[in-house]
């Protein structure tokens, strides 16, 4: 039993000991909170009929779990379902169909309600090589509406209702059965409030003006890669050293056959070979099995599946394209590039909590150092391209505010910090503002 399964093991017992009844009412009082106990659907004909009840609701939550780190592929345990009016919860160990599902989520005239649901939207992908259509993510659409980025569901509800959810018990032995009542009413929980999160929101976000980037935001970042990103795991294995261009080629090589392998054989990355071993085999290069045996932390199944495909892609490395150079933030900035990037992020940053928006689902300090000091340029190079949100949120902005045509001026208010435009106050109520005649806080 490996270190994660055991803490699933000791998770799921504190699960046991903290029962609670399915029966009681949820806490929070609303038309849109579904009250009573989940239906429990355990057949292929219970899940017909749930999903067709469901599909005449016009608004489905939706929510799985599952264990993710024995696997390539997530081994689903359990799937959320939530209208208005109740809550279902599926059990795809015991349906091996669970199509009728996955047609309910590619259904563009039933709109779908997430939280952080990326992941749990890839399963979608994979059963039917479609993606999921009309879907909301309230953590997304939350940083629009005047809240951090990214998060957690919990806090959103108590934003909104002033309650605050019990904890939940996310890390257990989902495919475990029977599942205890506490694990259950958790998971009821991760959909029953979505709905009425959801109409709370959009309120809100309408009156701000944010309702379109909003959701343009959740589409885009729920959208199913077309294929595997090596990047992420490329600089996760380099552990921030800078590599040699070539070493750095054959590094997000190798991070490709690895995913590949994986892939193969269905089990997680780190299983494959560990990040350690990846740099090994970058620095030494070995050229034949003998020497491949010596790379440390190299499991001996990936040496005896795939020990040849390894090399294959090491005795390429000299003809691998080599990456592009790539400027970055911090680290290549002078002390006085620091101080006015500093600046002007925190411009930026005072400017969008102004308006109600996260900044770190806008940009990051990173990308616009790497704009702001090498990119801009004589070419005068865009912060965002069209037709991305951004542009009208902030971009069109910063680029008059460092040509001297746009001031910001910042007071401190009721809800923080107060940004003057033009005669227009935004104190984090959106991008309608109020007049500063009628206030006065910025003069």
């Amino acid at each position: 039993m490996n270190y994660r399964r055991r803490k699933r093991a000791y998770q799921h017992e504190e699960a046991h000991a903290d029962e609670v009844s399915l029966d009681q009412a949820p806490p929070i009082e609303h038309p849109e909170v579904p009250v009573g106990p989940p239906r429990m659907v355990a057949t292929y004909e219970e899940l017909v009929e749930t999903v067709d009840e469901m599909r005449t609701a016009g608004v489905v939550a939706y929510d799985t779990e599952f264990i993710g780190e024995e696997t390539y592929h997530p081994k689903i345990c359990l799937i959320q379902l939530a209208t208005r009016d109740f809550v279902a919860i599926v059990d795809p160990l015991a349906i091996e169909d669970l199509s009728p599902v996955w047609d309910l989520l590619i259904d563009p005239d039933v709109q779908k309600l997430v939280h952080a649901g990326h992941v749990d939207l890839k399963h979608v992908f994979r059963a039917c090589n479609s993606e999921a259509k009309s879907v909301v993510d309230t953590q997304v659409a939350a940083a629009f509406a005047g809240l951090p980025w990214p998060v957690g569901l919990a806090r959103v509800i108590e934003a909104f209702t002033g309650h605050r959810l019990g904890k939940g018990h996310t890390f257990t032995n989902w495919d475990a059965r029977p599942l205890t009542q506490s694990q259950l009413r958790y998971a009821v929980d991760d959909v029953r409030y979505l709905p009425m999160l959801w109409t709370m929101l959009r309120e809100d976000l309408e009156r701000r003006g944010t309702l379109d980037w909003a959701l343009r935001e959740c589409q885009e970042r729920l959208a199913t890669p077309a294929s595997f990103d090596p990047d992420p795991q490329v600089r996760k294995a380099s552990k921030g050293m800078q590599l040699k261009p070539r070493a750095q080629a054959l590094l997000r090589a190798l991070v490709l056959e690895r995913d590949a392998i994986a892939e193969d054989h269905d089990r997680p990355h780190r299983v494959v070979i560990p990040d350690s071993s990846l740099l090994e085999l970058v620095r030494r290069r070995p050229e034949d099995h003998s020497q491949l045996s010596a790379i440390k932390g190299l499991p001996k199944p990936t040496f005896e599946r795939a020990g040849s495909r390894l090399l294959s892609v090491i005795a390429g490395a000299d003809q691998l394209e080599l990456p592009k150079p790539r400027y970055v933030g911090t680290p290549s900035e002078t002390a006085a590039q620091q101080v006015s990037v500093d600046a002007l992020w925190m411009a930026v940053c005072t400017r969008l909590l102004a308006l109600g928006i996260a900044p770190g689902i806008v940009l990051s300090r990173a990308s616009l150092a790497s704009w702001f000091l090498y990119e801009r340029g004589d070419n005068q190079m865009p912060l965002f391209s069209d037709p991305d949100w951004r542009v009208q949120a902030l971009g069109a902005w910063l680029n008059a505010f460092l040509n001297g045509e746009r001031k910001l001026v910042v007071a401190w208010g009721e809800r923080g910090a107060v940004v003057d435009e033009e005669g227009t106050l935004h104190d984090g109520s959106g991008l309608h503002g109020s007049q500063s005649a009628s206030s006065g806080e910025s003069s």
